[in-house]
């Protein structure tokens, strides 16, 4: 027989040691993201093999930091509710505990010097939200691509994980919102982001529009034998008014390298007259794996005809699959990669690749400030969370693309030269519409599309550069005839 409090199991030797309790209690819990919610109810997992007398949580949201003891306690499962939250507020927390003994710890282990965090959206000044993949995006490959294009145009920003809470919806502060699905897996969650976004778009109007950007290389084949019940669906067919094109009608899952490809492949999308975003007839270079064959409708689905706003308003056809592994040309040479919807209180873009699938950095740049010009999305500051202020730039130029003219509005932030100059895409000065003083505050000017000498332009790509108040901003224009 072994001895006492030595019990052989499995071949290891377990020691029962009889003594005082001298280990700290364990403690476990899964971080919480950014939310809409402004009570927060969280839970942490607290072992230890001697009673626990005390576990708290200690938060702080700007005014110092503050402890709380649990709301309920199911054995192990400490929930603990911070209610009355201020929006805006980062929220900074970490855990505590401690036995009968006196053994005393902490999560983080090095809390308070360091501790998790979560923010109530919306925050003050940011115009744009970014509804993130936490599951299908687990490696973060798409999140910091997004996150690098407003951090370099300085458009403040939220970030939000679509996947991570059961209820919630998206605020009207927000201008517009960049939504990704990197896999375009139908799931219960997927089906509620739907109507989320939906509800959001539901929220413009011709003064303040809602505008929606959603890239994804598999939701559109995903939800193609959905019936029409389907809020999926419903956003594809009623909102982006895009339909898949299935295999045995031409298309399939994989628009660059073919249905029968599971492999990336090297190839470019040709972007076309009236797009908005992006340089037309310019190629982009894209490294892809499965882009799905999409067409755009020219009104809204007869299901839903009904009950979008302006239904009778079809997709625009703005990229088509180019360069490809197929003798030099895409799969579906020519078939439609991108679209979108322009009504006076909506826009969208469907693009059925991941943003990061387009290589260069430079191109992914471009986009994304032309998708907030589109969108009429100028940089901001705040020198108090109340009082945001534009900063000296190009607000708006609209119509873009143009004919024969085009407004374009700009904004001060102190008095001073305004110099604005209008250059081809050889980078040759066509015209300077605009060199002279103006005060702070909010403007505009009318360039009637033609040069120096009075000559009307020949159509195409021009890019506008302005510099007042030591800010440069440039943005392209698009003259059609």
């Amino acid at each position: 027989m072994e001895p006492a409090g030595n019990l052989l199991h499995d071949n290891l030797a377990i020691l029962f040691y009889g003594g005082t309790d001298e280990q700290a209690p364990i403690i476990t819990h899964k971080a919480v993201g950014n939310t809409f919610s402004q009570n927060m109810d969280l839970s942490a997992t607290i072992l230890d093999m001697s009673p626990i007398v005390s576990g708290t949580i200690h938060y702080d949201y700007g005014l110092g930091w503050q402890s709380l003891n649990a709301a309920s306690i199911d054995q192990l499962d400490y929930t603990f509710s911070l209610e009355g939250l201020p929006l805006g507020a980062t929220v900074k927390y970490y855990f505590q505990a401690e036995d009968e003994h006196g053994n005393l710890s902490r999560l983080p282990l090095s809390a308070p010097t360091e501790y998790y965090s979560f923010k109530i959206l919306p925050t003050g000044a940011a115009q744009v939200l970014i509804a993130y993949s936490g599951t299908q995006d687990y490696q973060r490959i798409e999140l910091p691509v997004y996150e690098a294009m407003f951090d370099w145009l300085n458009i403040p920003y939220d970030i939000y994980n679509w996947e991570e809470y059961d209820v919630y919806s998206i605020p009207a502060q927000y201008q517009g919102v960049l939504a990704y699905a990197n896999t375009g897996s139908v799931s219960p969650k997927m089906y509620y982001f739907a109507s989320v976004l939906m509800d959001y778009l539901d929220l413009g109007t011709v003064q303040s529009p809602k505008n929606l950007w959603f890239s994804s290389d598999g939701l559109a084949s995903s939800q193609h034998a959905h019936p029409n019940s389907s809020d999926i669906r419903r956003m594809m067919s009623g909102y982006f008014r895009t339909s898949y094109v299935a295999t045995g009608f031409g298309g399939g899952t994989n628009g660059l390298g073919g249905p029968n490809s599971y492999s990336y492949e090297h190839g470019t999308i040709l972007a076309l007259p009236g797009t908005q975003v992006g340089t037309p007839g310019v190629e982009y270079a894209v490294y892809a794996n499965s882009p799905d064959c999409i067409f755009p409708n020219n009104a809204a689905g007869d299901p839903y005809y009904d009950d979008v706003p302006y239904p009778e308003i079809g997709a625009n056809y703005v990229y088509a699959f180019e360069d490809g592994p197929f003798n030099g040309q895409a799969y579906l040479y020519h078939g439609v990669a991108a679209t979108t919807v322009e009504t006076p209180s909506f826009r969208t873009m469907y693009f059925s690749f991941d943003f990061s699938q387009l290589t260069s950095s430079a191109a992914r740049a471009e986009w994304i400030s032309d998708l907030m010009s589109w969108w009429n999305i100028s940089p901001v500051t705040n020198s108090d969370s109340q009082s945001p202020h534009l900063l000296s730039g190009i607000d708006s130029i609209y119509p873009n693309p143009f004919n024969p003219t085009t407004t374009i509005s700009f904004t001060l932030s102190s008095n001073d030269l305004v110099d604005m100059n209008v250059y081809n895409i050889r980078g040759q000065k066509s015209t300077r519409p605009l060199h002279e003083a103006r005060t702070a505050g909010k403007h505009s000017i009318v360039w009637d599309g033609k040069d120096d000498k009075g000559q009307t332009v020949a159509s195409g790509v021009y890019y506008l550069r302005m510099e007042a108040n030591d800010t440069r901003v440039n943005r392209k224009l698009t003259l059609i005839k």
